[in-house]
């Protein structure tokens, strides 16, 4: 019988190894080297490689969806709420960066495989934006369009940090650049004075 904890070390090995190489150029060898686990103990826990990304994906993109849909049923308006989002979405970057390297920069091949009734974190912004439009706040267009703006905004640096040469762009320890960040995401999405 499998033990839970080796399942564990093999999940977290696996995410390292997909985050750090892409799921593509990942090799079941190179999951079972970083986990310290024989490549025969990855098929006891997992059919294939492809199921070990599934369940990963799935994992943290639900993780990453519940907590912008705690900001999106908040008390507040939707430009503190965008805000939110915003940090919300750097706060999980620095908690986990393989986990959301894998999940939200690296492997959107695994998107349309997630289970029905899973929510969308640019279904939860579209829904913050449709209500600053009703409250006049923020700028007329179709809110998914405007959604994927604001998260590009958001994740394009984030991208950038990942690929850049070491120390030419800190997202992880340096949080002095989420003030230009935020500001470039809601000046996007701002309704232009007239």
């Amino acid at each position: 019988m499998p033990r839970a904890s080796q399942k564990d070390t093999i999940l977290r090995a696996a995410l390292s190894c997909f985050a750090e190489y892409g799921y593509d150029a990942t090799r079941t060898r190179h999951i079972a080297e970083r986990a310290g686990v024989a490549e025969s103990a990855l098929y006891r826990h997992h059919p294939s490689k492809e199921a070990i990304a599934q369940e990963l994906y799935t994992r943290y993109f639900a993780r990453y969806a519940e907590r912008l849909q705690a900001i999106a049923d908040g008390p507040h308006d939707p430009a503190a709420k965008l805000t939110a989002v915003i940090r919300a979405v750097l706060a999980a970057y620095r908690e986990d960066p393989d986990a959301f390297v894998f999940t939200l920069v690296r492997t959107p091949a695994f998107l349309p495989h997630l289970p029905e009734g899973t929510v969308y974190p640019v279904e939860i912004v579209e829904g913050i934006v449709a209500a600053g439009q009703h409250a006049g706040v923020i700028r007329d267009g179709q809110a998914n369009l405007l959604a994927g703006i604001f998260f590009g905004c958001v994740l394009r640096p984030i991208i950038l940090a990942t690929l850049a040469a070491p120390g030419a762009l800190d997202l992880l320890g340096e949080t002095g650049h989420d003030t230009v960040i935020e500001q470039a995401a809601l000046a996007a999405l701002r309704r232009p004075s007239s």
